[in-house]
Parts: structure tokens; C-alpha cells; sequence
């Protein structure tokens, strides 16, 4: 949303720029959108309703209310250098603060390791906290909950954002909403009621009694507070992470070290924090809110055809009604089918009932266990320096298109296993091979031995991409010996370039 067309309440505006944060949290990796969802490709970096990530989404919802240099984004190491790219795309400035986490250890530690490091500059900050995979159709609505949020975060509350629910969900957690926070008062604090009960997916049956009470809204995962008082209620409650997220933020790198990450306990904050202190409050708010967490989510939220079909890329839909049609590459024909879940990637093809994509996560399992990299990662992964295409792979050969961002470099690397014949198709190549540098342009070639030192350089102002051609007896991506890498990666092998 422009930030032209934000409206906020006066008191808003009175509100200081240096006092307001925001902590972004894009760590998650699931299974339920598989196959175009993966371990290395999760939610948040993918396109799903519109031209950006999902996080990209998020961070434009943001930045009306929030200046660029005081948002911190929390994800896992593995997806930092993909995370910093998209963020640069929205703003340069949200790319400078990106932490990465060693391993998943669930909201409570991430949350605790930003606030601590918010802390630091400012004590009484307030501190808005976001998931990085929800789509919000009504920002407007958005701003004006978290402007009341932050009202009752100024008072020593914990604050949520209640969403309305629009139907009996048995995938969600409920907070139930109570008397008025400020009962008699006007502004934002009129909004906020106290949080009088959490309720963890209840059955259907309950859900729909919580519907027709019309005082139960849907947990979102949105919070306020101030970053004092959260300190305070972490170390009272969960002394451990308290004092390890102040380790963090003293040491101040923007990479936690796995021991001392891992030496937390993996706790949410709705258990961890939440349902331990009586400060917690919630703001009831209908912004059109989805979590996108399953195809049949994706299939309600988004438009349809004239016959009930939800269609994405290339599709010819003919007598058939009530489909998720989903196409990333090449053309998904249909013919009299009905409630079914068509969702096509290059290498992998889900076909199920709509009504089963809940159960999603068993499949994946199955995949999981014949052909583990069909769960982990797509025919293209993107790198730091740009990204590589596995175009086709058999016993002792593997082809590649490698795509170098303008300026980039990969690391000062050897194979002890595979050799490789690099062809030039577009752009200009810096190619260290050996003791000897040389440049190629289109339609050139070289070849790279195995246990040969080399880098591969682009020190043009266009995308250089290259044709590679692995040969070996052993070809798997942690055949890589790193000797310099500029991105801060591992020089004693690991993954991929």
C-alpha cells in the first residue's frame, strides 16, 4: 500500500520514528504447499498471490508505518543470502539487517535475539512482530490494528492482533477477547480488549461455538509490545533464552554460533511467554487475513473462473469445476475432473483431492523417503552470486545452466571427483583455472580437471550465463572444496558453489 493513501489516527503521528520497530520473522520451511514449497525454497520466497514473495508482501505492508532501518528480519542461515536479494528489491536498506539462524528454534528465541538487539539502541522501543508468509487483503486495516497495538504495548501489555474469523478453522489457534482494555477511553485504546483464554485447534464442532459466540478470533502470530517489558517477562520466565539473546545482541554478528543457538529451548512464544503473565491483550481486527498454509487456503483466497476454478500459469481447463490448477511449467490439461488439486512444477506433480490437501504432510514424507531431493529442493537453486538450473543428470553426468549475477563471483573452489566443461552462452566470463586467468565471451569453452583450483567471475554489467558439464564417478553437490568465498560460507567444504 502507498503511503500516500495510509490514514492513521493523530496519536499515530505523534508516535516517534525512533521508537517504533518492527521484527520480521521468515524462518519457516513447510511441506503443505509441496511441491512448489520445499525445504530450500519454503513459503515465504515464493510468488503465490501476485508478482511478489510473500515476504516481499509483508514488507510493503510494513514500511508505511516503519522506517527501513529499524527492521530486523530473522531466517535461517540457508535462506539469508535469498532473503537479503529480495529485500534489497524492496529497499536497500532492508537487506542491512538480516540475522541467521544456525537451526529452527521455534518464535520465542528468534523474537528474543531481535528485541535484545532492539534494546540496545533503544530501551523502550515499540516493537511490532510479523510473520513473513500471511497475505492481508486490507492494509488499511492492518495499520490502524497495529497504531491500537501499540497503544496498549505503551501500558505494559503484550499485544496481539485477533483475527476475525471467517469460518469454523480447525487449523488455527483462538484467543478469546474480553472486557475493554480502557473502558470510557477514546483513540486507538478503544480498539483493545484483554485476552482472556488461548485455545489451541479445537475440534469443529467447538470451532463453530466459538464462531457463533463471536468473541473467539483466530491467533495470527501478530504481536506489539515494548521491548522492556518483554526483556522483563523473558528473563522472569525463560531465563535461558533471556540471557543467551542478550549474549547475542552484545556479540552484535548477525550470525548466532549453533552451540549457543542451539542450547535453547525450542518454544513458541505463545507457550514460552503468553500464557504465562496476565498482560496480554488483543486487538479484534477483520483485514481479510489468510496464512496461506495449504493449497485449499491458496484456493480460497484467491480468484476463480467462471467455473470455479483457481487457475496459475498455463492451463486448458475443459469440463472440469471446483480445481486448484496450478501450472510452473508447461501446459496442464484438464478434462471432467471436479474438487481436485492439479499442482505442476519441472519436476515433480501433485494430484490429489482438494479435500486431502490437509494431509499433505504424510506425502511428502512418503517423497521424502524414494527421492529425497524432490522434498528439499527445485531443478533451480538460487546462490548468493545468482542461481544454477540442473537441466538433465544420469550415471557420471550432470548438465547445468549457471546464471552469474553482474559483479558477482563464486568461491575459490576444487572437486576432488568430477571435472567440468564450462560453455559461455551469454555475457562476458572471468575464469580462474588453475595457476591461469582468462576471459571467455559467447559461444567459448574451457575445461575445468578435477582437483583443479577455480572461479568463476562476472565482471559485466549483464548476466553471464554458462552451459556446465559435470563428469565423474561421484556427483552430488558436497563435492566442494572452498578456499576463498566472499559471501562468509564455509571454506572446508559444504554445499553447492
Amino acid at each position: 500500500m502507498p503511503a500516500s493513501n495510509v490514514k492513521l489516527h493523530p496519536a499515530a503521528e505523534r508516535l516517534t520514528a525512533a521508537k517504533r520497530y518492527a521484527v520480521v520473522l521468515a524462518g519457516g520451511s513447510g511441506t503443505r504447499l509441496w511441491p512448489l514449497s520445499r525445504a530450500n525454497k519454503p513459503k515465504q520466497l515464493l510468488c503465490l498471490n501476485g508478482g511478489e514473495s510473500l515476504l516481499q508482501q509483508t514488507l510493503r505492508r510494513l514500511l508505511p508505518m516503519v522506517d527501513p532501518a529499524h527492521v530486523l528480519t530473522v531466517t535461517s542461515n540457508e535462506y539469508r543470502f535469498e532473503v537479503a536479494g529480495q529485500l534489497h528489491a524492496v529497499h536497500p536498506g532492508l537487506a542491512c539487517a538480516v540475522l541467521a539462524e544456525p537451526m529452527g528454534r521455534n518464535t520465542l528465541p528468534a523474537i528474543a535475539w531481535a528485541c535484545a538487539r532492539i534494546a540496545q539502541q533503544t530501551p523502550d522501543a515499540l516493537v511490532g512482530v510479523f510473520s513473513s508468509d500471511h497475505a492481508v487483503a486490507d492494509g488499511q486495516a492492518f495499520l490502524q490494528a497495529w497504531e491500537a497495538a501499540e497503544a496498549a504495548a505503551e501500558r505494559g501489555y503484550l499485544t496481539l492482533f485477533g483475527m476475525k474469523p471467517s469460518a469454523p478453522a480447525t487449523g488455527y489457534g483462538y484467543i478469546q477477547a474480553g472486557p475493554p482494555l480502557a473502558a470510557g477511553e477514546n483513540g486507538p485504546i478503544a480498539k483493545v480488549q484483554k485476552a482472556t483464554r488461548f485455545v489451541e485447534k479445537p475440534d469443529l464442532e467447538t470451532a463453530r461455538q466459538y464462531l457463533e459466540q463471536g468473541d473467539y478470533f483466530w491467533n495470527g502470530g501478530m504481536f506489539v509490545f515494548r521491548a522492556d517489558r518483554f526483556l522483563e517477562l523473558l528473563q522472569r520466565h525463560q531465563p535461558l533464552v533471556y540471557e543467551t539473546a542478550q549474549q547475542l545482541a552484545v556479540e552484535g554478528g548477525m550470525s548466532a554460533p549453533a552451540e549457543l543457538y542451539g542450547a535453547m529451548p525450542d518454544v513458541s512464544i505463545d507457550y514460552g511467554l503468553l500464557e504465562l503473565t496476565p498482560d496480554v491483550a488483543v486487538v479484534p481486527v477483520d483485514m481479510g487475513w489468510s496464512d496461506l498454509g495449504s493449497w485449499e487456503a491458496i484456493y480460497q483466497q484467491r480468484d476463480k473462473d467462471e467455473q470455479n476454478n483457481m487457475v496459475q500459469g498455463d492451463v486448458l481447463a475443459l469440463d472440469s469445476r471446483d480445481n486448484l490448477l496450478w501450472s510452473e511449467h508447461g501446459l496442464v490439461a484438464t478434462l471432467g475432473i471436479e474438487g481436485l488439486a492439479v499442482v505442476q512444477t519441472r519436476d515433480a506433480t501433485l494430484v490429489c483431492p482438494r479435500e486431502r490437501v490437509q494431509d499433505l504432510k504424510q506425502l511428502v514424507a512418503a517423497v521424502k523417503e524414494r527421492h529425497a531431493h524432490l522434498a528439499e529442493t527445485h531443478l533451480t537453486v538460487t546462490r548468493p552470486w545468482g542461481s544454477y538450473t540442473v537441466l538433465e543428470e544420469g550415471p557420471f553426468y550432470k548438465i547445468k545452466r549457471i546464471v552469474v549475477n553482474p559483479g558477482a563471483k563464486l568461491s575459490m573452489q576444487m572437486h576432488y571427483h568430477r571435472s567440468e566443461h564450462w560453455v559461455v552462452v551469454a555475457g562476458t566470463a572471468r575464469i580462474t583455472n588453475g595457476e591461469k586467468e582468462i576471459y571467455l565471451e559467447e559461444n567459448q569453452s574451457t575445461y575445468i580437471p578435477k582437483t583443479h583450483r577455480h572461479r568463476l567471475e562476472n565482471p559485466g554489467r549483464v548476466p553471464l550465463q554458462i552451459i556446465e558439464i559435470q563428469s565423474g564417478p561421484y556427483l552430488g553437490e558436497d563435492d566442494i572444496v572452498r578456499f576463498d568465498d566472499v559471501y562468509g560460507r564455509n571454506c572446508d567444504g559444504g554445499s553447492s558453489r
